[in-house]
């Protein structure tokens, strides 16, 4: 996608420097997105409770209701999980920024 627009903007007699700067933003999306992938799959939030409203009722099951410990730290304990989205802003994402800063110096 950022080639494309890089070769439209290129035939549109944009300077180099422009176009530098665009791949290399375009990258740093890319490569935030791949984090977010990678984060989405982090298990960031096991154990927590869902926090109730004054005035809510309370059933006597909730109450007595514990988290089972040995599951959220064997759920936290995992490993990272780095899916094919992830992979592939991750690594699209630092090409873009390489070129950019290649085509921005050139």
């Amino acid at each position: 996608m950022g080639l494309i627009v890089a070769l439209v903007m290129r035939i549109l007699k944009q300077p180099l420097m422009v176009i530098g700067n665009l791949l290399f933003m375009i990258g740093l999306a890319l490569l935030v997105l791949g984090m977010i992938g990678i984060l989405a799959k982090g298990h960031l939030f096991t154990g927590w409770r869902r926090r109730r409203r004054k005035g809510d009722p309370v059933t006597k099951e909730e109450r007595e209701k514990k988290i089972d410990v040995r599951h959220v730290a064997t759920v936290k304990n995992s490993p990272i999980v780095v899916n094919g989205f992830a992979r592939y802003g991750l690594i699209s994402g630092g090409v873009y920024v390489v070129i950019g800063i290649i085509l921005t110096l050139l």
